[in-house]
């Protein structure tokens, strides 16, 4: 498996022999919509794979990740390493910090002060390219709680200091990354579900999308751009044009959340009487999923064609 280096919100690693075993086994081109890091993406079995985000800053990420070669991400991250004064067990080991870990905390405490700068760095000031920029987002990826991605209304990186640095693990996944888009035909691309309708697809073509999910509490159903009831609406109103032309299409959602439910993603599937495949898998403990851990989410992957 392809590892991506991006740990976005509602990543899909863990789900994809799911997922694959449910998607059509042969795929010309294949649209991996609202991609975070693109995991299904790299790893999917097509020709082409373009793989969309609404968020600039990810797919800028995505984007430089692929065209610099792995050299020159890794001198850049380790330029970052040296001027804000973070820990580098991968070249230093791990016996010159011990002294600063106290608990669980791992790395956290030697970081936290460096850590800091570089956020305020990144956030307030333009580096001088869009490359520069992403890769520093990636140091601040890799030094970040749980190696998550997140943004504020405001578009400021806001994830707290985490316990690791830049070590084997991380730098493996970069590895894999590289491998993957080296060796796929990949396209990474700025924008929402809405530009399905303009792109050139045909049956022997499929679409995957992950949206955010209307019902539950992660964080980015907390900001300004807040996912509601009227994007879920526009949203299956795109995806049913795509099954009136005849496209393929699968759909992760949650159905529902304790006592809650998603009536408008329910009445959309009985209506159109698509299929729902029910995904075993839980976000329970995911960093973002912040409030009421315990209630149990029913996942579910829709598809207009019959597996």
């Amino acid at each position: 498996m392809i590892k991506s280096p991006l740990n976005y919100t509602g990543n899909k690693s863990r789900l994809l022999d799911q997922l694959f075993s449910r998607f059509p086994q042969k795929i010309n081109k294949f649209v991996d919509m609202c991609c975070g890091g693109a995991s299904v993406g790299l790893n999917v079995n097509a020709k082409y794979v373009i793989c969309f985000d609404n968020n600039k800053k990810v797919i800028e990420l995505l984007q430089t990740l692929r065209f610099l070669s792995e050299k020159s991400i890794v001198d850049r991250v380790e330029e970052f390493i040296n001027t804000f004064n973070l820990s580098d067990t991968f070249n230093k080991g791990y016996d010159i910090y011990r002294k600063y870990i106290e608990g669980n905390n791992g790395l956290k405490q030697f970081n936290a002060e460096g850590y800091s700068k570089l956020r305020s760095f990144y956030n307030e000031r333009a580096l001088n390219t869009k490359r520069d920029n992403a890769v520093c987002l990636f140091t601040l990826l890799v030094f970040c709680f749980n190696n998550d991605l997140r943004f504020n209304s405001v578009g400021k990186f806001n994830m707290p200091v985490g316990k690791t640095d830049f070590n084997k693990s991380i730098r493996k996944k970069l590895t894999s990354f590289k491998y993957g888009v080296n060796n796929k035909d990949v396209d990474f691309s700025q924008n929402d579900f809405k530009i399905l309708k303009d792109l050139d697809l045909n049956r022997d073509d499929f679409v995957y999308i992950d949206p955010p999910y209307l019902i539950t509490n992660a964080v980015y159903n907390e900001s300004g751009s807040k996912w509601d009831e009227v994007k879920e609406t526009e949203l299956l109103s795109v995806l049913s044009y795509l099954d009136d032309r005849g496209i393929r299409f699968a759909l992760s959602n949650v159905l529902k959340k304790g006592d809650e439910e998603n009536k408008i993603l329910s009445s959309w599937i009985k209506i159109n009487k698509f299929n729902t495949h029910y995904i075993n898998y839980h976000y329970r403990s995911s960093s973002y999923n912040k409030k009421d851990r315990a209630t149990p989410e029913e996942e579910i992957l829709i598809t207009n064609y019959d597996v």
